[in-house]
């Protein structure tokens, strides 16, 4: 469709679609379905632990009782919800004289309207709460601690529960340390730790580029897959891995050693979602990953059931300005630290 050429007086150009240029959206964490949401109705949660103990008889005389079983520990683990507000303004000037660019694609010469503002600041607002939740999901992943980079919560999930983060070294520019013996420690490390009686359902590892591009190069690898009659061989040495569900073609992976390798891109302010050379393994399927979340404080919220994010809006009497307030109160909990593992591609 022709319309007047601003760029050059008395001519007309074609108008083509629209393009928004906007970062990436990874979100691998979320697709994954790890953690299980739990919407709570206060700013502070209680978690009730019992530690047991294995116990088996042992054989007596037919006239002998033995003592009772000893009984588990128990105590209580507070956590408090952080809260991450982001707000928002809509002022006259995001709507004077301003093109709305879908009435110009569509031939018209209209004006933004306060709706359509509104519109794109939510959009914003919403990227900027899921964005913020997939950081702090990878940075609890990546070492245990919750995110709250003003120290208003400085909980972390290895010092709360008196443990420390462990390491699998792979050695992948080796070619004599087949890495599928690393696979299997890694596997019985988290399998031994899991002390939960849950059903594992897959064990994941999200990988930086750069681990995940040094496993299916090495040797050992490589020729696995050349000689295992499945779809992944071929595309494996054609250095092209597509997805499969959930993920998008976006994300490469494959299987090894039973575990899903996944290779997640991406940073925010200059920090990845996983470390360089580095991989974080999980199990899936577990209650070890919970999100909590609090509600907002206002009269109409407090006391009751959270919503996972919040919207609020305000028009001032002075009607020049028109305030967008919005907040997510949440903590990523990993209440079975040892279950999540870093791999390393470096020999030590």
């Amino acid at each position: 469709m022709a319309i007047a050429n601003p760029f050059k007086l008395g001519k007309v150009a074609d108008l083509s679609q629209e393009i928004n240029i906007i970062p990436n959206t990874w979100g691998v964490i979320q697709t994954l379905g790890i953690f299980r949401n739990e919407p709570k109705a206060q700013k502070t949660v209680l978690i009730p632990r019992t530690t047991e103990e294995d116990a088996i008889a042992v054989d007596r005389n037919w006239d002998e009782r033995n003592s009772a079983i000893k009984g588990g520990k128990r105590d209580v683990l507070p956590l408090v919800i952080p809260h991450y507000p982001i707000d928002d303004t809509i002022t006259p000037n995001d709507v004077d004289g301003n093109v709305d660019w879908d009435s110009l694609m569509a031939g018209g010469n209209a004006t933004l309207t306060v709706d359509r503002v509104r519109a794109e600041k939510m959009a914003r607002l919403r990227r900027a709460h899921a964005l913020t939740m997939e950081y702090a999901r990878a940075q609890l992943l990546k070492d245990g601690s919750v995110y709250a980079p003003n120290g208003t919560v400085t909980t972390n999930f290895y010092t709360e529960f008196g443990t420390a983060r462990e390491t699998k070294y792979f050695n992948l520019a080796s070619t004599t340390d087949n890495p599928i013996s690393k696979v299997e420690v890694a596997l019985a490390y988290i399998q031994d730790h899991l002390k939960s009686g849950d059903v594992v359902s897959d064990f994941v590892a999200l990988c930086s580029p750069e681990f995940f591009s040094a496993l299916i190069s090495n040797p050992f690898v490589y020729e696995s897959y050349q000689y295992f009659a499945q779809a992944q061989g071929p595309a494996l040495m054609n250095g092209r891995l597509v997805a499969g569900r959930p993920w998008d073609a976006r994300f490469r992976w494959f299987e090894y050693g039973g575990v899903k390798f996944i290779e997640v891109r991406g940073q925010i302010n200059g920090v990845n979602y996983v470390e360089a050379n580095k991989a974080y393994m999980l199990p899936m399927g577990t209650d070890s990953f919970r999100t909590f979340f609090a509600p907002a404080n206002r009269f109409a919220t407090v006391n009751r059931t959270a919503q996972e994010v919040y919207y609020f809006e305000y028009a001032n009497q002075k009607d020049d300005i028109i305030e967008i307030m919005s907040e997510s109160n949440f903590l990523n909990a990993l209440l079975r630290p040892d279950t999540v593992i870093t791999l390393d591609k470096a020999a030590s």
